[in-house]
């Protein structure tokens, strides 16, 4: 078979390039010669599957991986120029020459659309090995579904069922990344310290076996299980991945994937301010410009309007008010089954004035998975909002416990101080509010609420050095941003210590 200046010899089983030898896996060479053999019409992913890895299980990723193998064998190095195209959630199809090319049903949506280069993203994924070690082997199971359960809350990633993790124990990293594609691997093991135990965590990337992230939980008595230390590695796991798959994508690029995870990684690692919240709005919204069926892009763009005017962190406006609503809207419709994107839009639409609505939504994220930290937030602070103290503090306290160790649990933690307060816990109050105030220093809302409290202790030196720290955090923060955390009364009481 041969074609511009590949040829490809079915009895040598090579792969020649202007006349040249390739050297090519097996795998690649009778991809391209599948491809080759059906040019010019669509290849479903199942179809390619079958026919190359006789239906065993091969990831998303895995097979993204393979077709730029078989791009980099014809030579190809602009995957906007390459004889294989991507037909996004259909296939593949390669085009020749002197050949009839079927059209492109998307041409029509396309017109008006900015021109995305075609997909580099490839969801990355993860896999929990074996756990080994005292107590780790005994509870192997529990430990893998734990992780994988924690993080396929997180969007775009790709979680390796349990059972087909347990058949690759004795893999290699590189071996894994053949596998599964590029991504990242948990490895987890225990030993034992006289009557205690501790688990020892490693997060890797399966393509070089680069360390990412390494913990050690403190000491714990096995005879009352293993429940508290894997929270307390899920809380600290979950931010490190989104760390590593953030710093990862393409700044420039236009995959609208890779855009909404940027966009949705900017606001838990760069801190609930102003400057983080307009560009998470920005990117996301770039991201809806390629492909506006994102729901995760949409339900994020929404929290980021309606958010950002009920925390001070945008000027009140009313047609952004009805754009998070849009936007929350439209992220339901598209996926409402999935609780991280229903515990999104919910929040959108406490905060942007339809709570009944926002508390059924969030409810209905929680009934599909309990352990929703953002949901729990947002009910809970919707509740408090309400007068439901009791409630409302029960559920963010629930959140607290299992919100991911990034600055989310900044703002998260602020409002349950100010819940506490109302409730006249000043002392739980204050140790709320400081350790909301250490989780993100680039955030006025802790620093807010902090004076608020400190105001309530009579404290009036502490509250005017609070506020003197949300001014340098925020300096153009003035009282009515400021009340829009605490409300006007205490906001005054602070701003005159200030003038003071």
């Amino acid at each position: 078979m041969t074609f511009d200046d590949i040829e490809i010899d079915l009895e040598r089983y090579e792969l020649r390039r202007g006349g040249e030898v390739v050297s090519v896996e097996p795998k690649i060479f009778d991809l391209i010669r599948f491809l080759a053999e059906n040019a010019n019409r669509l290849i479903t992913k199942d179809e390619l599957i079958q026919e190359i890895w006789d239906g065993r299980i091969v990831s998303d990723a895995a097979l993204s991986t393979a077709i730029k193998s078989a791009r980099r064998a014809m030579g190809e190095t602009d995957v906007r120029e390459s004889r294989i195209k991507t037909v996004r959630g259909r296939g593949f199809r390669m085009n020749l020459p002197d050949q009839d090319v079927l059209p492109d049903e998307n041409t029509d949506q396309t017109k008006t659309a900015p021109e995305a280069s075609e997909s580099e993203f490839v969801d990355p994924t993860f896999v929990v090995l074996e756990p080994h070690g005292y107590v780790a082997a005994d509870r192997a199971d529990e430990i893998r579904r734990y992780f994988s359960r924690a993080v396929a809350r997180v969007p775009f990633i790709s979680v390796v069922a349990p059972i087909v993790a347990k058949r690759l124990k004795d893999d290699t990293p590189s071996e894994l990344a053949r596998i599964l594609g590029s991504g990242f691997a948990f490895d987890v093991g225990g030993r034992s310290e006289g009557n205690q135990a501790r688990l020892d965590c490693l997060l890797f990337e399966t393509s070089g076996g680069r360390t990412i992230w390494a913990y050690e939980t403190p000491a714990f008595a096995p005879e009352n299980g293993l429940g508290d230390s894997l929270l307390d590695i899920a809380t600290r796991l979950s931010p490190q991945l989104v760390r590593a798959v953030h710093d990862a994508l393409s700044i420039d690029g236009n995959d609208p994937r890779a855009l909404t995870m940027r966009g949705l990684g900017t606001m838990a690692l760069r801190g609930w301010n102003r400057l983080a919240f307009e560009d998470a709005e920005a990117t996301l919204a770039r991201a809806l410009s390629f492909d506006d069926n994102l729901s995760h892009a949409h339900a994020g763009i929404s929290l980021v309007l309606a958010l950002g005017q009920q925390a001070g962190l945008s000027n009140p406006d009313e047609e952004q008010r009805l754009r998070a609503i849009s936007h929350a809207d439209r992220a339901i419709e598209l996926d409402g089954m999935s609780p991280a994107v229903l515990g999104l839009a919910g929040c959108a639409l406490c905060d942007a004035g339809q709570s009944m609505r926002g508390k059924s939504i969030l409810e209905r994220a929680l009934s599909i998975d309990d352990g929703n930290p953002q949901a729990m937030a947002a009910l809970g602070t919707q509740l408090f909002r309400e007068g439901e103290l009791d409630k409302g503090i029960e559920y963010l306290l629930r959140a607290i416990r299992f919100v991911p160790q990034d600055n989310t649990i900044a703002v998260w933690g602020s409002v349950l101080a100010l819940a506490l307060l109302r409730k006249g816990d000043v002392d739980g109050a204050l140790k709320e509010a400081r350790r909301a105030v250490a989780a993100d220093d680039r955030t006025h809302l802790s620093r807010v609420a902090l004076a608020a409290i400190h105001a309530a202790r009579g404290e009036l030196d502490l509250a005017k050095n609070a506020w003197a720290e949300s001014r340098r955090v925020t300096p153009n923060l003035d009282e009515v941003m400021a009340a829009a955390v605490i409300g006007p009364k205490a906001a005054a009481q602070i701003a005159s210590l200030a003038d003071g």
